[in-house]
């Protein structure tokens, strides 16, 4: 079933997992939306939805997640980017879980994957990019983590971590005036981000002394975000959304090495999925 409705994916590196338990239960009951947002992870998991991969996040993540070629900490000292990418979406032979291009390119969903610029500290939007290079730069821009990953140079800029400016980009549907929106969280519905400590201020301060508004954003993302959860949780009271999010503590680190607790949080994802599925349905056709 199409639906015209939004889909919207938050962040959260390894706690992607969960996501990606959902998206698979999506898949194989044939759900599919006519805009997919995603920032950072979700941007990942979301890419392998719109290209109907079932359990391709999974299986990488699984299978991949201790291959210095995907993630590795050395990369920071050669000043690239901890997680590759290019890993993700190369060509690595018959056996391996390709990305599905033709597949993604016939889909009708839009996909659009949201990043931080750095001169202005705000949201933008790439917009179903291009297979090959504008996808890869969108996604990389999209889940690229401050201080451990380097600026991605894009169409619209230099750009960072979609989470930074938008963590949760359900704005962005209700801007387009979408009407039915279902938001995919990666975090229990409680959760508050802490401050920025002072600590942190003063490295975002000196490692961005060249972008003073990317340097504000980082710096209010935690009021900024609690802020946004407030207000979904209220537009979920009111059912003009429907939100999908973990009911315990994710006790996975964004980096997690712990392969079991991997599984368990794409176990939670698709259980909860199952669970919440009906009442999904009957919020996208009331």
């Amino acid at each position: 079933m199409y639906y015209n409705a939004a889909l919207v994916l938050e962040g959260g590196a390894m706690r992607g997992l969960y996501t990606s338990g959902i998206l698979d239960v999506l898949l194989k009951k044939d759900i599919q939306f006519k805009t997919v947002i995603g920032v950072s992870a979700g941007s990942l998991s979301g890419a392998n939805y719109v290209s109907k991969q079932y359990q391709r996040t999974y299986d990488i993540n699984i299978k991949y997640r201790d291959d210095k070629d995907y993630i590795s900490m050395a990369n920071v000292l050669k000043k690239e980017s901890i997680i590759n990418l290019d890993f993700l979406f190369a060509d690595h032979g018959p056996t391996w879980h390709n990305f599905d291009a033709r597949a993604y390119e016939r889909s009708e969903t839009n996909f659009v994957v949201v990043a931080t610029e750095l001169t202005s500290g705000k949201a933008v939007t790439f917009n179903k990019p291009k297979p090959g290079t504008p996808f890869i730069t969108a996604l990389e821009a999209s889940s690229s983590m401050p201080l451990i990953s380097k600026p991605v140079e894009t169409a619209k800029g230099l750009c960072l971590d979609g989470g930074i400016a938008d963590s949760i980009p359900y704005d962005i549907a209700k801007k387009a005036g979408i009407d039915k929106i279902v938001v995919v969280r990666t975090r229990p519905r409680e959760y508050q981000k802490k401050p920025t400590s002072f600590a942190l201020q003063r490295i975002y301060r000196r490692y961005f002394k060249e972008y003073p508004k990317f340097i504000e954003a980082a710096i209010a993302r935690p009021e900024n975000y609690n802020k946004s959860v407030a207000e979904l949780n209220k537009l979920e009271q009111q059912k003009e959304v429907f939100v999908l999010a973990p009911e315990h503590t994710v006790k996975v680190g964004r980096l997690e090495h712990n392969t079991k607790k991997l599984k368990e949080l794409y176990q939670a994802g698709t259980e909860d999925m199952e669970k919440q599925f009906a009442a999904m349905i009957e919020y996208l056709e009331n």
